[in-house]
């Protein structure tokens, strides 16, 4: 069910953008998008709640709170525009969207990963439930979470992009039982990591592809 449900998001993503002839999705309909997912996370929130209710998580502070706010803040209001700027002579022929995202973009993308924690996390919750110890719910969550990220070949992107996202899709997958589990504020450290690769690929992006070079 929970793949099922994220291959559907997805699927749908892509049947709108091409129904509504958009280029960027997220930048040019950013608070469609946006309610998009916020509708799919209040649907994973229905579908699994007898899971999810059995989550007791350490404790939530206030601080991790505001530290991932203040870095989603920080990067789309200061740091995002004052990127270098993208050689298209570099950039792949058919060039991923988040290459040219401003802030808007980042703010549909912040429900679409608010949606996917919410998976991940019953993902988790379910192996955990087995009586599995955590080492290995980390190794079979990387696989799976890894494995799904391998599908975007199927979206036209270059082998490099796709082999970066797959990467760090494992990585994220082996440590999120672990923060979502045996830390405090886990499911904001697990919020914050997810969006945080975001922040890293686009500069990393940027200055690879910059017509500064």
């Amino acid at each position: 069910m929970i793949a099922a449900l994220w291959s559907v998001s997805s699927l749908g993503y892509f049947e709108i953008k091409d129904k509504l002839g958009l280029s960027n999705g997220y930048m040019d309909a950013p608070v469609l998008y946006s309610a998009y997912y916020l509708c799919f996370t209040g649907l994973a929130a229905l579908l699994f709640r007898h899971r999810l209710r059995a989550w007791q998580p350490l404790a939530h502070g206030v601080l991790p709170v505001l530290a991932v706010l203040g870095m989603i803040a920080g990067f789309t209001l200061v740091v995002l525009p004052n990127l270098p700027d993208i050689d298209l002579t570099l950039a792949p022929s058919d060039p991923p969207e988040f290459m040219f995202a401003d802030a808007m973009y980042y703010v549909a993308k912040s429900f679409e990963i608010l949606f996917q924690q919410f998976l991940i996390l019953t993902l988790v919750l379910i192996f955990f439930s087995f009586g599995w110890q955590i080492l290995y719910v980390g190794i079979l969550v990387a696989a799976l979470f890894g494995l799904f990220h391998l599908s975007l070949i199927f979206n036209g992107a270059t082998g490099f992009y796709v082999a970066r996202f797959t990467i760090a899709a494992t990585c994220f997958g082996a440590v999120v039982p672990s923060l979502l589990l045996a830390t405090r504020s886990g499911a904001t450290l697990s919020y914050g990591l997810h969006w945080g690769f975001y922040v890293a690929d686009n500069i990393f992006t940027h200055f690879m592809l910059s017509t500064a070079k």
